[in-house]
Parts: structure tokens; sequence; C-alpha cells
């Protein structure tokens, strides 16, 4: 069952906590305020998962260890995917407003321990603190802005969310890079700390969503902790996996072979006991099987598999190839950064005003691979024009997906479920974070394995270049410095390997784009109800409260709706 009513209409889960969602809209001077709180935490998070691409080297040289530091992405970032379906069933229970302080609490403190981190290991552990919260903050922002304000007007407010994510995005590895230069990369953690307490201050004294209701044990109850644990087990043995694969081990090694095989299995049962044995599933089974709520996850994970992955190596080509500075290669990506804004924001006056989901995706879908392809006519050589005029189509195709995907899948939410719409919109933001982690770990192992490859060809065909030989070939691919000190000789046959493999990331980033039309072209076909189209029928009904009965609370099956009539599209 879908979100169209028995006339037709559409109909929107109430927040399933005994509230309505009328009861959530903000309204006045408090809306921008709480705007305002979301961007930041948004801010800060998505600069995260990139500011430490142009910090390693400097961090392994400080700390002597190269071979662990790899995992200040990973950790990072692998918490914030897997921990993401459990904050949705969490927000339900306990409240948006609180399940996001809380997130961005546990964000500062892991950002003080990275920081003051006297160790590799040390830094790395404030990572994984900053994933946890980080996950918390991302699911909550969108949640958030999806409930302040009604669902006709919900474009706008997304495409800042879009707007802010995109930048911040692109933005880490110069900001990173500019902080290693000239202050120290200390403060890549540091900055944090005063952004996310504007954040907090504002959204603890602005946002005043009612009281979810229900007795405490009533709601951890709705907490599905086996899921959790299996999901979150299966995910990190299978990106392990793709992390080391071909890496630190070889493909057929046993370690590999046992993470893929565990993590598999385990990803198998938790499949079998969410969608079937679960009375509180954390992915409910509708959304897998209504074809556009599934087609907007697909296109969130494939449009955010390639952005990331090219967001790290297009800043990777302009310090490799033209020996830029990481500030200079931030500066180099600002055509990217404008088109991603400039759409999103275009995209969010559109939805508002035409009411049209349908053309923006498929729009977006068709630039995908489009985009993504011409950027294989970069090369060496490439003038400084080219770049701006090659950046665009991507950016614009990547604009324009962020609050489609989202609204598409919330107008397919089955109606007839209780927070069925902070589910489908958490669903949605797991889908892309997973997708995103997918992008980099894939694009990090294609780039160190062919490019491995194409070096040592080249060093057989080019015995009388002994500088060649002289560094490991990783050892070159993931330091522009000791490329560029090389002989000229040694050091353009370097590049030429470099550019190759480059080109192979290009192409694996092709593949997520072609994936992305396909996934376009399963999105709902429904248009934004119109504010006159909208017809409140709910009434709130009353839950037992924390000194109420436990097992009355289990016992009621009774929740309420609100039902929305739209124009009669039937996808």
């Amino acid at each position: 069952m879908t979100a169209a009513g028995s006339n037709g209409g559409f109909i929107q889960s109430d927040a399933g906590d005994g509230t309505t969602a009328t009861d959530q809209y903000v309204n006045g001077a408090r809306l921008p305020l709480i705007l305002t709180s979301v961007v930041i935490a948004m801010f800060i998070v998505a600069l995260d998962q990139t500011i430490v691409s142009t910090i390693l080297t400097v961090v392994s040289d400080e700390f002597g260890s190269f071979s662990k530091v790899g995992w200040l992405t990973s950790a990072f970032i692998l918490p914030v995917a897997c921990l993401a379906p459990l904050y949705g069933k969490v927000s339900i229970a306990f409240g948006r407003k609180y399940t996001l302080c809380v997130g961005i609490v546990i964000f500062e403190i892991g950002s003080l321990v990275c920081a003051l981190a006297n160790s590799i290991d040390m830094l790395i552990g404030g990572r994984v603190i900053q994933g946890i919260g980080g996950g918390a903050v991302q699911a909550m922002v969108v949640v958030i802005i999806s409930e302040s304000v009604p669902i006709n007007k919900r474009a706008l407010s997304m495409s800042l969310i879009g707007i802010t994510f995109s930048v911040a995005s692109v933005s880490g590895p110069f900001i990173g890079g500019a902080f290693a230069s000239h202050v120290t990369w200390r403060w890549c953690f540091y900055i944090n700390l005063p952004l996310g307490a504007i954040a907090l201050v504002l959204m603890l004294t602005f946002f005043h969503p009612p009281r979810p209701l229900g007795h405490i044990r009533a709601k951890l109850s709705k907490i599905d902790y086996l899921g959790t644990i299996l999901i979150s087990a299966g995910l990190v043995l299978v990106l392990l996996a793709i992390t080391f694969g071909g890496n630190e081990y070889a493909w057929d090694s046993a370690a590999i072979i046992c993470l893929f095989t565990i993590g598999g299995v385990v990803l198998v049962v938790f499949a079998v006991y969410n969608f079937l044995l679960s009375k509180n599933p954390l992915i409910l089974k509708e959304f897998v099987t209504t074809p556009q709520i599934l087609g907007s996850g697909f296109m969130a994970f494939f449009n955010f598999a390639f952005f990331l992955s090219l967001v790290n190596y297009l800043a990777i080509y302009f310090q490799v190839i033209f020996n830029a500075s990481a500030w200079q290669s931030g500066i180099d990506l600002l055509p990217l950064v404008i088109s991603v804004s400039v759409a999103s924001a275009f995209n969010g006056i559109f939805i508002r005003y035409l009411y049209f989901i349908k053309v923006p995706m498929m729009i977006s879908g068709i630039l995908s691979p489009i985009g993504v392809g011409i950027l294989l006519l970069l090369d060496r050589d490439t003038s400084t024009s080219a770049h701006i005029g090659l950046l665009i189509p991507v950016g614009v195709s990547v604009g324009l997906q962020f609050q489609s995907t989202l609204l598409s899948a919330q107008l397919k939410a089955p109606g007839h479920i209780p927070g069925s719409m902070i589910l489908v919109t958490v669903f949605v933001n797991f889908m892309r974070t997973l997708g995103g982690v997918i992008g980099v770990t894939m694009s990090q192992l294609m780039l160190l394995t062919r490019g491995s490859e194409y070096i040592s060809q080249a060093i057989v065909d080019n015995p009388d270049v002994p500088a060649l030989a002289s560094v490991p070939a990783k050892t070159l691919l993931s330091s522009p410095s000791i490329i560029w000190a090389l002989p000229s000789d040694a050091r353009d046959l370097v590049l030429d390997a470099f550019m190759k493999a480059l080109h192979d990331v290009f192409y694996l980033d092709l593949a997520f784009a072609c994936l992305c039309l396909i996934a376009a072209a399963m999105s709902t076909n429904k248009m934004i109800p119109k504010a006159d189209e909208i017809e409140h029928t709910a009434k709130k009904e009353k839950l037992p409260s924390d000194e109420e009965d436990f097992f009355v609370f289990l016992g009621n099956p009774h929740l309420n709706i609100l039902v929305f009539k739209i124009t009669p599209f039937n996808a």
C-alpha cells in the first residue's frame, strides 16, 4: 500500500509518536533560526567527510603511521552509514530535537578528541566518535526540515540543505589543506567546536516540537537492537573487505574471503530478520517493494557514489597533474561548487511553484552520465577554461537530485504506517551515505590498483629511467610532492600512469552515473500537492504518558493520519 488514499488522495502518516504532522509545523521567526541551526549542523558534518583528504600525509608524518592513515576517512564514514537506520527509530521514540542535539554533542566530543590526539590510534578513535554523532546529525537534519514545513513548501527548505551538503563536501579538501599549510591540521577539528555550539544553542532555544507520547519502556521496545547489530556488523565486514582487498591483502587471501563471506551471510540474515521476523523493522518492507521509493533510494546511492568520488579525485587531479596546492585545487573546484548550488536552488524554486518532481529527476539522470563522461576529456594539458566547462554539467546533475529524491520517496511513503515519512527520509539518507562510502572506497581501490599496474609497466618499458623504480608505486600515488621531486623523465612517466588510472576511476563513476538514469526512471510521477489540495482530516489521538500503563500503549494500534488530495497521477 502506498500513500494513496481510498479517494485517490495522498495520505501522510503521522509522526509515529502520538503527534500529528501539523503539530510539527514551525511558523514565524523561529523557522529561519531553526533552518540556520540545521544548516550549520549539516555543514560541519558534511565538511568532515572530506576535510581529512588533504591532511593525510601531514598526519602520517607527525605520527609516523602511514599504514593507518587511511582509516581517518573510513573510521568516520562507516558509523555514519551503518547507524543511519537506527536513528529513525530512536527519533520517533525520543523526538527529533533531542536525537539531533545528542548527535551534535557526540560529534563535538569526537572533534575535541581528534583535535587533542597525541597518537594515530587516538585520532582514529575520535573519528569513530565523530561518525556516530555525525550519522544522527545527517539523518535528523533532513527529517526536521521535512517535518517543519508542509510538503508543498518543503523543496525550498531542502534546497538549502542540498546546497550546504554539496558545498561542504567539495570545500573539505581545500579547507583542510589551508589549515594544514597555514596553521595546523588540528584546526580541521577545532573549527567544529564553535560552529557546533552555535547550532546546538539555536536548536535548544528556538525549536520546541511537541513532546513524543508514550511510556519510556514502550519507546525502548520500539527500537530494533538485533537488527541494528546485524546491519552494522554486515556492512562493516563487507566494507572492510572492499577497503583492504587488492591493497593490504590479495583478493584471494583468506582474510578478504572471510570478510566477504561472513559479511554477506550476516546481511542476508539481517534481510530475513528485518523483513520477515522483526516487529519493528529498521527498513520497512514497503520501501523495497515500492518501485518509486526504491528508485529514489538507488538514485541517491549512485549519485552520491560518483559525486563523492569525483570530489576526492578531481582535487587529487589538480594537485598531482598540475602540482596545485590544496587551496588552489579548491579554487579549481569552484565551478563544481557553484553549479551544484545554483542547480539546487533552481530546483527548489521549480518544485515549489510547478510541483513536478519527475522532470528534475530525469534531467539529473540524463545529465549524470553525460557530465561524468565528458570528464574523460581531462588530461595533463587541459586548459583552465576547459576545466570550468567540463565541471559544470556534473555539478548541475548533482544539484537537481538532492531534494528530488527525498520528496519522491516521501510522496510514496505508506500512509497507513505511523512514522513512515520519518523512516523513508532516513532510508534515502542511509542509501545516499552508503553510496558515498562505496564510491570513495572503490575509487581509491581502482586508483591504487590500476595506478600501480601502469607504473610497473612503465618501469618494464623504460629500463633507461632508473629513478622510476626508486620509489614504491603506492607511495608515488599517495604523494604529489614525491612525484614532483622526481627527475623530469621519470615524473612524466608517472604522471601519464596516474592520468590513465584516474580515467579508470572516471569510468567507474560513469557506471554509477548510468545506473542513476535507470533509477531516475523509477521515480514517482506524482506532483507535490498544492496548498488548496491539502485536506487535514486527522484528530490527534491520546497515547499513554510515562505514568500510564505500558501494556495499554503496546496494545493500541490506532494512530493518526493526514489526508492530502492531489492531482490524479497513479504512480
